[in-house]
């Protein structure tokens, strides 16, 4: 599929479903996959995207579609910019891009060292509420390594008052 600056969201859309149908798409009794992943054959080939979103479309209709297809059935870690921030030309721009997706794939943006009054085995742990009209959501958030820059998050909505 050829795609050009005219293209349109349903042409996105089609080449998409065609790349995930090729290479990301994991056999589930469908026939066979094109690409298979030679360490793991039920995990995709792919395992990050990054999406360059073309200046000309309405950028959140391309986001929504391509985000929604490649978390629907085998998310995948993906990083979105748009062709006018990659035109900057800005290396501190292309740092923070490269800073996001390092933290996506698991990487530390930073490292502490404590003093050895803090052992290694100390975890941090924050609680929150936030309420907003009838609706409470908490949020919980601890570290997991011994630098304190991994950590795991859970939000979730409470009860309705009243």
């Amino acid at each position: 599929m050829s795609l050009h600056n005219r293209s349109q969201i349903e042409d996105f859309k089609d080449a998409i479903n065609s790349y995930f149908r090729d290479y990301v798409e994991v056999d589930q009794g469908k026939g066979p996959r094109t690409k298979k992943n030679p360490k793991d054959p039920n995990q995709p080939i792919v395992q990050f995207f990054l999406v360059i979103i073309p200046d000309t479309l309405r950028q959140e209709h391309f986001y929504t579609a391509v985000k929604n297809k490649i978390n629907s059935h085998n998310p995948i870690i993906s990083q979105f910019v748009t062709a006018k921030t990659i035109n900057r030309d800005n290396d501190r721009i292309y740092l923070n891009i490269l800073r996001q997706i390092n933290a996506k794939l698991g990487g530390d943006l930073w490292r502490m060292n404590f003093g050895p009054e803090i052992s290694n085995k100390t975890m941090l742990v924050g609680i929150d509420v936030c309420h907003k009209g009838k609706q409470s959501i908490i949020g919980f958030v601890a570290t997991y390594d011994p630098y304190m820059c991994k950590y795991y998050t859970q939000a979730d909505p409470q009860g309705q008052k009243g």
